[in-house]
């Protein structure tokens, strides 16, 4: 299904962690719009969610995917606090994100709705799990 409106991102993570991935990410597929980086670095729970709340309200037209790096910590903690307090439809939390995930993520934020990118996206992050052994 076809979204008329681009599906925005947030990246939070674990200090340098979202600024790395993104830069990862900008290195293969290019500079991207409608996505913020919010890090953990040298901030209290309560700036954390201050700062993922203000990057939830730069992209409140849209749709929204926040990633996490890590549900248990802080970064996914406080998502999902935002998440259930926000009541809203069109917010949802992926956790852990992982750098294929994003790369598809960009690439089919414009052909999908939000339901349909969310399994999408899972999808990917399961098939890239992968076990390789010397034996």
């Amino acid at each position: 299904m076809i979204s008329s409106n681009m599906i925005a991102g947030i990246i939070v993570g674990h200090g340098v962690l979202p600024d790395a991935i993104y830069k990862t990410i900008r290195s293969i597929i290019g500079p991207q719009e409608n996505f913020q980086i919010v890090s953990n670095e040298n901030c209290s729970a309560d700036e954390l969610k201050q700062r993922l709340e203000g990057a939830i309200e730069k992209l409140k037209s849209h749709d929204i995917i926040i990633f996490a790096d890590l549900l248990g910590g802080s970064c996914g903690i406080v998502s999902e606090k935002i998440i259930k307090a926000k009541k809203t439809p069109n917010i949802c939390l992926i956790c852990p994100v992982q750098v294929p995930m994003l790369i598809k993520f960009f690439q089919y934020r414009d052909k999908h709705n939000l339901q349909d990118l969310i399994q999408l996206l899972v999808e990917t992050g399961k098939s890239e799990i992968k076990v390789i052994t010397s034996k």
